[in-house]
């Protein structure tokens, strides 16, 4: 069958057949979507001129696989074009009497009741068996004597409670020993500009001092009660040296030319020395006292 559709009718026909959606048509036609919607309505003064109507039509035709000499030839003329048009195939039904008619009413009614409160019996069934049961897990279990176990109850638990509270003393005694214990090598430091004071307490065998000097800084350093003989110059070709102290010694006298760029550590801990002035002669006074462990004051 021949029908008279107009182009857009013809276009939109074609995009609903494929399946597609203006978003869709928009993605396989690289069309805007608003100039998509005039083509199939027909609307072309919504397009920016003629050059582009027929551009679009083509495009649009082409990548809808239809004729695009057809569709231009019709925008040429009036706009429509002639479509053959199949018909749909109708589907065969058979008349059914009224006395071959089944209702579900009558099937279902054909049913026996019984057969609906089946699972609501079983089920009730179970839980009843079950409750049996427990009840008399319960009864057989029951002691005979209840003041008896009442006391030996009562007395296991006072035991109990003395236990658990003797552990949590001698807990709270470890950790109140544990809390006393000092940690090791703690500094203390006081003092500014050529003076420094430097208690460290609960000290480790043996105390270690570790100087290390900057890039391009030099400082010499001497101590006292130390295992150098002479004092030493840091510099670039050797930028850090490490005293020890001697065993069971508790004081020395540190002094040093220069304290810009050095970094002083003893037992590992870090020495502040941004009190003290740069560029001259500073001293430090370093006081040890040893850890009851460890210490073996000297004679």
């Amino acid at each position: 069958m021949v029908a008279i559709k107009t182009i857009g009718e013809v276009l939109k026909d074609k995009r609903t057949e494929l399946g597609l959606g203006l978003s869709e048509a928009e993605k396989l036609t690289n069309i805007p979507k608003l100039y998509i919607i005039a083509l199939e309505t027909g609307d072309y003064k919504a397009l920016p001129g003629d050059f582009y109507i027929k551009a679009y039509l083509k495009q649009y035709a082409e990548k809808l696989e239809l004729d695009a000499d057809q569709i231009m030839l019709a925008y040429e003329k009036d706009g429509s074009m002639s479509v053959e048009e199949h018909e749909d195939i109708q589907e065969t039904y058979r008349f059914v009497k009224p006395s071959e008619r089944v209702e579900e009413e009558e099937e279902e009614s054909n049913k026996p009741a019984w057969r609906y409160y089946l699972p609501i019996i079983l089920l009730s069934t179970v839980a009843l068996a079950i409750v049996g049961s427990v009840t008399a897990v319960v009864l057989l279990n029951r002691p005979q004597n209840s003041n008896l176990n009442d006391v030996s109850y009562t007395y296991q638990t006072s035991e109990t409670a003395k236990t658990t509270e003797d552990e949590k003393t001698a807990e709270s005694t470890e950790k109140a020993d544990e809390t006393k214990s000092e940690p090791e090598n703690q500094l203390a430091v006081t003092g500014s500009g050529t003076q420094l004071n430097v208690n460290l307490t609960n000290a480790s065998l043996p105390s270690q001092i570790v100087f290390t000097t900057a890039a391009g800084t030099v400082t010499t350093i001497s101590l006292t009660n130390a295992d150098w003989a002479t004092a030493r110059t840091l510099s670039d070709a050797e930028n850090t040296a490490t005293a020890i102290i001697g065993t069971g010694l508790t004081e020395s006298t540190i002094r040093l030319s220069n304290t810009q760029g050095l970094t002083m550590t003893i037992n590992g801990n870090n020495v502040d020395l941004s009190n003290l002035r740069q560029g001259v002669p500073v001293n430090i006074q370093l006081t040890i006292t040893y850890a009851s462990t460890t210490a073996t004051p000297a004679e």
